[in-house]
């Protein structure tokens, strides 16, 4: 065999292919649903389930789109949450800091940046807030993305998200030890690019779509810089 198509054939699996789309909102406000889980967490897997059958859901993407945040602060109780990251626990806790919600725990839920308990008894609200448009296009790892509504006067951050999906974890230890977990709208990789006009045409990190998950969502979404409450978002299966 050629020695340059042997070499091609070998690294093929690890060539980072591009993406190239536009996404835009509607006016009406495209809720975010935060999840704060752990695999560590024996109270979790119910919430996990209930945030994987979202999947099945025709207002998905468009009425509202799901964020799981793995965190790191239960790994001390025997098992490593690998999906996890101290950053995801950060966002909770200044969730917790501006009144965003009461305490930090697992599993938590949010919707639009506020605390929302009543996910296990009811379907997900449509939201009346007229938030404005958010348009994002992507090319390769080139972004520019928009938000008409520049009524705040404080600086906007614009968060982009690469999400897991059908993801599933043989939990060897701690208090799930001995289960399959199975996650879907897991954040891998985030990224958050801040400006003082609600317009941004910026550069994605180069590995920013390597990943060994086969299955991968994306979502960006926009938020006032002293706030994490998801203002407007858009998303869509990759």
């Amino acid at each position: 065999m050629n020695y340059l198509l042997l070499c091609i054939l070998l690294l093929a699996p690890y060539v980072s292919y591009g993406y190239e789309f536009e996404l835009t909102s509607p006016e009406k406000q495209t809720q975010v649903i935060e999840l704060y889980t752990s695999e560590g967490c024996s109270s979790c897997p119910p919430a996990d389930r209930w945030f994987s059958s979202l999947k099945n859901n025709n207002r998905l993407w468009i009425d509202f789109i799901p964020l799981a945040f793995h965190v790191d602060y239960w790994d001390y109780i025997g098992w490593t949450d690998e999906l996890a990251n101290a950053d995801h626990g950060i966002r909770q806790r200044v969730h917790k800091v501006l009144g965003n919600i009461p305490s930090v725990y697992t599993p938590g839920i949010l919707k639009s940046g506020k605390e929302w308990r009543a996910w296990r008894y009811l379907n997900v609200p449509q939201s009346d807030l007229k938030a404005g448009k958010l348009t994002v296009k992507l090319n390769n790892n080139k972004l520019i993305a928009r938000f008409d509504n520049a009524s705040n006067p404080y600086d906007y951050n614009l968060n982009i998200a690469l999400l897991g999906m059908n993801i599933e974890t043989n939990v060897k230890a701690g208090e799930n030890k001995g289960k399959t977990l199975k996650h879907d709208f897991v954040v891998l990789r985030q990224q958050i690019f801040s400006a003082k006009q609600p317009s941004w045409n910026v550069d994605l990190d180069s590995n920013f779509f390597d990943t060994q998950f086969k299955q991968l969502a994306f979502v960006a979404w926009v938020e006032y810089e002293q706030n994490p409450a998801p203002i407007q978002a858009v998303g869509t299966i990759l």
